[in-house]
């Protein structure tokens, strides 16, 4: 994704490729960051849709640093900064990537059940 970066030397913005990845570890870290627990997601999401964002921003960054055994260079405060400065096609990826992730969640909770089917028993 692209997003956004504070210029050093003038007034302004630069966007910078940076990998972000959401996955189910992602926001168990979220949610060990905002001190929530899993199924509290939603009503956090109502409550302080900014701060869920940033650290949803923040986190995904940190599993795609894991992923590709990297060091990270970035912190919250950018992590600020690419939520309030986020371009229209960076906004759209990032919903895309956290629709396909809410997705695969709601398609494991929806598991249909087997039913047993129970034979008389025979005297």
């Amino acid at each position: 994704m692209k997003l956004a970066f504070k210029n050093k030397y003038s007034f302004g913005f630069t966007e910078k490729e940076v990998d972000i990845t959401l996955n189910l570890g992602t926001l168990e870290a979220v949610c060990k960051s905002l001190g929530i627990e899993f199924y509290q997601i939603s009503e956090t999401v109502k409550k302080n849709n900014f701060d869920f964002t940033v650290e949803l921003l923040y986190q995904g960054y940190i599993t795609a640093c894991k992923d590709k055994f990297q060091k990270p260079k970035y912190n919250t405060v950018h992590a600020n900064i690419w939520n309030e400065q986020m371009s229209k096609s960076a906004q759209s990826e990032f919903v895309e990537k956290m629709t396909l992730l809410f997705g695969e969640i709601t398609k494991m909770t929806k598991t249909s059940k087997k039913k047993v089917i129970q034979k008389p028993i025979q005297k």
